[in-house]
């Protein structure tokens, strides 16, 4: 008789939530929270029929010991700890997924591939929108190329969405992320070599398809640019986001303070981290509130070379549902198929090495998330 299959969710902040959501809807084996505040989630998992267990990223010993018995963790808390934890899925023989590692902890967290193997298990790295989505709708575009040259990843959104309370710094993704993206230089890999880039540099008017329209995509450090060049041989590839001029406007003012410096101030005798204590603050920020959640964001990826263009895009509309189901998705989608054996390699991988396209793409239509090459539906 088969055992039942597990799934443990290291974190269920915004995009855990998404997460829990939809192994509620359609896994069939049993679910566990792996929090470091049981009461914060037990409504959630009463909800969703999830069991609680204690975990603390910075304290591995909790992490080995309540990851007993779990076939896969989906890693959700920032990617500072990506790391401890996969050392921790080692310790304890257990799968691993993550949401992305900003390129610099991606290329650390590549190089336990052979422990991996050696363990006799998976890890994949970055499945969530991007990285993951991306990743994957390259792969399957590669393979109507004999070259490549270019792989251009935009991303575009637009909300349309009613609020009853907006925040100062409204922003549904990690904010200590989006910091880090907006301080980080980006990288780009032109002509064969990886180049860093100024921060919030490349901005410039793109027209992405309606309801998105014109958007300034921007450079900003992302996992792909650590995989993609290698796995698919590309000469040239890109990374860009865009984030409306308002957004961008108060971040730069931060930026522009000081307030996101990795230096240290000395208060009171002690010192701290500056980007650390203004992260404490806009934390205490006021939430956004939703009334009617009405968003549509396509992730585009392009492959190019002097013969041929195709151009990929995953349309996710949003209606009375965050669009960032995107991101939280994917991690569901590849932790079953870990778990189910559709997915057996023993090792570390980026996805656009390891999961299968058409079955990951029928997959986020049942979501309501569809994939186009060149205007036409593949999934």
């Amino acid at each position: 008789m088969e055992k039942n299959k597990v799934i443990g969710i290291l974190g269920l902040g915004s995009m855990g939530k998404i997460i829990a959501r939809d192994l509620y809807n359609t896994f069939s084996g049993q679910v566990i929270y792996l929090v470091r505040d049981i009461n914060s989630v037990k409504s959630l998992a009463k909800k969703y029929l999830a069991e609680i267990r204690y975990a603390d990223v910075s304290k591995p010993k909790t992490l080995i010991k309540s990851f007993n018995g779990i076939d896969v963790v989906i890693h959700a808390v920032h990617h500072e700890f990506n790391l401890n934890v996969m050392k921790s899925c080692l310790k304890s023989k257990t799968n691993y997924v993550d949401l992305g590692g900003l390129y610099h902890y991606t290329k650390k967290q590549l190089k336990l591939n052979r422990q991996f193997q050696k363990a006799n298990l998976t890890a994949i790295l970055g499945i969530g929108a991007s990285p993951g989505i991306t990743n994957v709708m390259a792969k399957y575009a590669s393979k109507f190329f004999n070259k490549i040259e270019n792989i251009e990843i935009k991303i575009g959104y637009k909300d349309f969405s009613e609020y009853k309370q907006v925040s100062p710094l409204s922003s549904s993704y990690s904010i200590q992320t989006l910091l880090e993206e907006f301080s980080w230089k980006p990288a780009v890999f032109a002509n064969g070599k990886v180049k860093f880039v100024k921060p919030i540099s490349g901005r410039e008017n793109y027209k992405f398809p309606n309801p998105v329209g014109i958007q300034k995509p921007q450079y900003t450090l992302h996992s792909e640019i650590a995989t993609l060049p290698y796995t698919l041989k590309a000469k040239n590839v890109s990374f860009k986001i865009a984030f409306d001029d308002e957004f961008v406007n108060k971040i730069k003012m931060l930026e522009e303070l000081g307030f996101i410096s990795d230096e240290k101030i000395k208060i009171g005798g002690n010192k701290f981290n500056i980007k650390k204590i203004s992260l404490e603050i806009l934390k205490n920020l006021p939430k956004t509130i939703p009334e009617k959640i009405n968003q549509y964001e396509i992730i585009r990826v392009i492959l190019s070379n002097k013969d041929k263009e195709i151009i990929m895009d995953a349309k996710i509309s949003g209606i009375n549902e965050t669009s960032d189901k995107d991101t939280g998705v994917p991690p569901s989608i590849i932790s079953q198929m870990i778990a189910d054996r559709k997915i057996t390699d023993k090792g570390v991988f980026p996805p656009e090495s390891i999961i299968p396209e058409k079955e990951f793409f029928k997959e986020l239509a049942k979501r309501k998330i569809y994939i186009y090459k060149n205007n036409m539906r593949v999934n």
